[in-house]
């Protein structure tokens, strides 16, 4: 039995999900950096925390990836899949499963 107050949540909830995350701004703290699947538009939808050596890159649906930098190279710090880095006109673009993120500044390269 649903009380008014639980039908609202429900139906808040309910909307939520089919939200398109690249239509909403990134949630978390941090630098906005466009990203998308490969082959799609980039959007500045996602944000990237920086810690010592470390990128986090947050999705706006709440996955991220973690890349590891040491000097001009980049790598994946976690999982197997493993980071192509290429340097379109003016920045670092990083391809990891299936994401491209276009990251300021130019110089990296992959590691293995």
């Amino acid at each position: 039995m649903f009380t008014r107050t639980s039908s609202l949540v429900l139906g808040m909830l309910l909307a939520d999900c089919g939200a398109d995350p690249a239509s909403q701004p990134a949630q978390q703290a941090g630098e906005t950096v466009a990203c998308g699947p490969v082959g799609e538009t980039l959007l500045p939808v996602c944000t990237v925390e920086r810690e010592g050596g470390m990128f986090i890159l947050h999705h706006p649906d709440g996955g991220f990836r973690r890349l590891q930098v040491q000097g001009n190279v980049i790598t994946a710090a976690d999982g197997a899949e493993v980071a192509s880095v290429t340097h379109p006109a003016g920045g670092t673009e990083v391809t990891i499963g299936g994401m491209r993120y276009r990251l300021g500044g130019k110089g990296a390269t992959t590691g293995r």
